[in-house]
């Protein structure tokens, strides 16, 4: 039972990866919801197979190129920030179990209970981090009118970004045994995290003209 029940939560697991996508570049969804839904599911079929984190980046970037007419660079952007967005939630929330001693993160493996308790935890807290970036009107518009970011220095922090992530993701069981690498390297999720902020806030902190 707790088997289908992990499975469920994993599928279900995607869809706020697509909503974070999306909500942080303030994309509209109400018109969307067939192809996203379309996306959600084949996030399930990939589950089904294989659970490569890469494949559900390639189906977020499939939708933002089909569906918001994004060019490749400005959607991996999108999936990716969506993808880092979804796993710094998660790894907050894990680490926050491990630290209260409210669930133990080596037992998360071994014991499906405490691994489907984990996965509802996770997803209540992305439903509100989410609920919180609308809510609040919180993301980025500077991409909404981009066909492309041309590989130039002033761009070097978007591309670097996008190789940092992907990175992260292919070495993402380096340090598995650890509650601050469960889902990315901490390494590769700092300086993603880092990175994200110095593009996304660049102009505004004072980091470009």
């Amino acid at each position: 039972m707790f088997t289908w029940v992990n499975f469920i939560l994993t599928c279900i697991d995607f869809v706020p990866m697509i909503l974070f996508s999306l909500v942080l570049f303030r994309q509209r969804l109400k018109p969307y919801w067939k192809q996203i839904s379309l996306a959600a599911l084949a996030g399930t079929i990939v589950t089904l197979f294989d659970s490569w984190p890469l494949l559900y980046v390639i189906i977020i970037c499939v939708l933002l190129r089909v569906v918001w007419k994004f060019s490749v660079v400005p959607s991996l952007l999108i999936a990716l920030s969506g993808y880092i967005l979804s796993v710094i939630v998660s790894t907050a929330v894990l680490i926050s179990c491990e630290m209260t001693e409210f669930i133990s993160y080596a037992d998360f493996g071994s014991d499906s209970k405490i691994a489907n308790v984990t996965l509802m935890l996770i997803l209540m807290a992305k439903c509100s981090v989410l609920y919180l970036i609308i809510k609040l009107r919180l993301g980025f518009t500077f991409l909404s009118n981009y066909t492309r970011i041309p590989f130039t220095p002033a761009n070097v922090g978007f591309y670097l970004f996008i190789a940092v992530v992907i990175i992260g993701i292919t070495n993402r069981h380096s340090y598995a045994d650890n509650v601050l690498s469960a889902l990315m390297p901490i390494q590769m999720l700092s300086m993603a995290t880092v990175l994200f902020l110095c593009v996304m806030l660049g102009k505004e902190l004072g980091f470009q003209r």
